[in-house]
């Protein structure tokens, strides 16, 4: 497979988690929650665990996957299910130390599960990751192969430079705005402590009742508005998030975005 089909690979099984994880999420929260990282409809997670299955896969050779001479048996199925599930657990932990680390925020937290580690990874997710990995190999993978084999290749290396430079600009804006974000938080708190302070004084002369409108107002102007867009549009797709340096200002952010 060349390298470009490879990319392709990636971006189609990114495409696959971003369906998924947008459809659960939105199901459970009873509303549409465009989930992902990135502004495009990808999770790049869903496509470096289907890649490094895939490659691990390709070293086992028959081990894991199914040929005719050997068909699908129970010890190809463990085989899979456990490589995937240590590797997608092993890549889930990683992302979010990086995230943690870098942008000092928490899309994900896992401390209310049964059976998890530091509440970035747990077996519920693990385990489904597994049975992920069985069907991306036994099912998803088989077909896509068939497919990019009968696309000519001049097609598929001009597809992988349009969509890489399409994801990088996409990167490079997401990137920008999350490393802004502690930034941006702590000058909003400060604002709004600083404008909360001054008009409760000045309520208190009045009524007292005011204090709740002044807060409502203070929160609706002075946090959504100055937000950049790719803030509030990750406040919306992770309503679990966590910041790690300001948690209440964050807290409020994704209260009012999920209003807007």
């Amino acid at each position: 497979m060349i390298p470009a089909a490879y990319f392709l690979g990636f971006i189609f099984y990114s495409f696959l988690g971003w369906i998924w994880e947008t459809t659960y999420c939105s199901v459970n929260a009873k509303h549409f929650i465009n989930r992902g990282f990135l502004n495009g409809p990808i999770i790049p997670i869903y496509g470096f665990g289907a890649l490094l299955v895939m490659l691990a896969v390709n070293a086992f050779g028959s081990l894991a996957v199914p040929t005719p001479a050997v068909p699908i048996n129970i010890i190809n199925i463990l085989v899979v299910f456990l490589g995937g599930m240590l590797l997608a657990t092993v890549l889930e932990y990683i992302a979010a130390v990086i995230l943690e680390s870098f942008f000092h925020i928490k899309l994900w937290d896992y401390s209310k599960n049964k059976f998890n580690f530091q509440g970035r990874i747990c077996l519920k997710c693990s385990l489904f990751f597994g049975l992920l990995s069985v069907l991306f190999i036994m099912v998803i993978e088989p077909l896509t192969t068939r497919t990019t084999t009968q696309i000519p290749e001049m097609v598929i290396n001009i597809a992988a430079v349009v969509i890489g430079i399409i994801l990088a600009v996409d990167i490079i804006i997401t990137v920008s705005s999350l490393l802004k974000l502690n930034e941006r938080l702590r000058a909003a708190e400060e604002i709004i402590n600083a404008r909360v302070g001054t008009t409760l004084a000045e309520a208190a002369k009045i009524r007292e009742s005011l204090h709740e409108k002044i807060e409502e107002r203070v929160d609706e102007n002075l946090v959504i508005s100055k937000f950049h867009y790719q803030i509030q549009r990750m406040a919306r797709a992770y309503p679990g998030s966590i910041s790690l340096k300001h948690t209440e200002i964050w807290e409020k952010l994704k209260k009012q975005s999920e209003k807007r």
